[in-house]
């Protein structure tokens, strides 16, 4: 069974022109009814109550392999309208891997999703391939992206955390939370390390001018021990996004009214490190950059009775992705969906991500997201309680 690492705890809305949707109808309706009939023997935690791991078959089942997330973005390309490119990321894994990227578009505004960089929280990789296949295509909204965006997608960072054929000296097999690298074998370890297994790729994100300087070191250095790190940042270099969505997996968790969140949000929080690089003014902006992404994302999510979205919970580590990327000037944002799910309800959740995801790029090419309200940023509900899974 996989287990998904659980984190503790601590105006008007802007107009869109009509969108072509991702089957949202189907997603809404495969959820709520699957969940109740499938958890009835279990007694009630959130509404629904479920579903939960290993109750339709393995979490795993229809996520793509290492092999076939290369195998199904070519297949893409082949079929792909206006400007579509596929290629590997400036750097490889530890086990010697390409991480594959998808830049669609030639527009002048440069836009840069990644996933999966935890490799236990792979079902935002298909949401990932979802938004792929629709940007690349012959609808209005696909081609008014194209001409206005450069989009770069990474629809899975951690492809060694996820099928790696490795072992940590534990003897625990992929998939994992962590990259593959492990030179440390006991304490004391580089911060935000696993003993013998490797490192939190989303803890690693130069913010420095140097894309290798290690972020927990003084000075400037080339000292950044994680490849898919580093190789994010390379591409943030040579794209220079305006806006970088970061899209992961949280556990599950339920709101006031005993409703399952499925999903949290959060915008950059590195105050602290922003005064300290002397950019307070220039972060408060970035800030109320992210910000208006997020309430075109809380807009749109809210028509799909599937989705309920809360605010995230996030420390202010800077070497996190949504810090680090924002002290560099790009609004950003963290996304984090339900995980530890099974096959049967990673649809929904995957569906989620492209819908969220593809709002934000038609925002962003038309423009209204510079002027979205931020009401619904401002009425966003904390996340509430982490449930267990009632099985387990």
């Amino acid at each position: 069974m996989v287990s998904i690492e659980r984190r503790p705890t601590t105006d008007t809305p802007p107009s869109h022109r009509p969108r072509r949707r991702f089957a949202a109808a189907v997603a809404a309706a495969a959820l709520l009814p699957a969940g109740l009939a499938a958890t009835a023997a279990a007694d009630p935690q959130t509404v629904p109550n479920g579903p939960w791991t290993g109750e339709n078959g393995s979490s795993l089942a229809g996520i793509h392999s290492y092999e076939q997330l290369w195998s199904t973005l070519g297949q893409i390309e082949q079929r792909a309208q206006g400007s579509f490119d596929l290629s590997a990321a400036p750097l490889q894994s530890n086990t010697g891997r390409d991480i594959p990227v998808v830049t669609i578009g030639d527009g002048p505004t440069s836009v840069m999703y990644i996933a999966n960089q935890h490799g236990n929280e792979f079902v935002v990789s298909e949401g990932m391939l979802d938004l792929v296949q629709s940007i690349s295509g012959n609808s209005q909204a696909a081609q008014e992206i194209r001409d206005q965006l450069t989009v770069t997608i990474v629809p899975r960072v951690n492809v060694d955390g996820f099928d790696a054929d490795v072992t940590d000296t534990d003897g625990d097999t992929t998939p994992w939370r962590q990259n593959y690298d492990p030179r440390c074998t006991q304490a004391p370890c580089d911060p935000f390390y696993a003993i013998g297994r490797g490192y939190d790729i989303n803890r690693y994100h130069s913010y420095s001018d140097n894309a290798y300087d290690h972020p927990y070191l003084e000075g400037d250095d080339n000292l950044n021990p994680v490849p898919e790190a580093i190789a994010m940042r390379l591409l943030w270099d040579e794209r220079q996004p305006e806006l970088v969505i970061d899209f992961h997996h949280q556990g599950t968790y339920v709101d006031e009214d005993g409703k399952m969140i499925t999903g949290s949000t959060m915008w950059p929080n590195a105050d602290e490190e922003a005064a300290k690089l002397g950019i307070s003014d220039e972060f408060a902006d970035t800030v109320e950059r992210s910000q208006r992404a997020v309430s075109v994302m809380l807009t749109e999510l809210e028509q799909y009775g599937y989705a309920n979205i809360t605010r995230y919970p996030s420390t202010s580590t800077p070497g996190i992705a949504r810090n680090a990327y924002g002290l560099l000037g790009s609004a950003s944002v963290l996304f984090e969906l339900r995980g530890g799910i099974d096959a049967k309800s990673n649809g929904y959740i995957a569906k989620t991500a492209a819908n969220a995801g593809q709002a934000v790029l038609e925002a962003v090419a038309d423009g209204s997201w510079e002027t979205a309200s931020l009401e619904p940023v401002k009425n966003i509900r904390e996340r509430g309680d982490y449930v267990s899974d009632p099985h387990e």
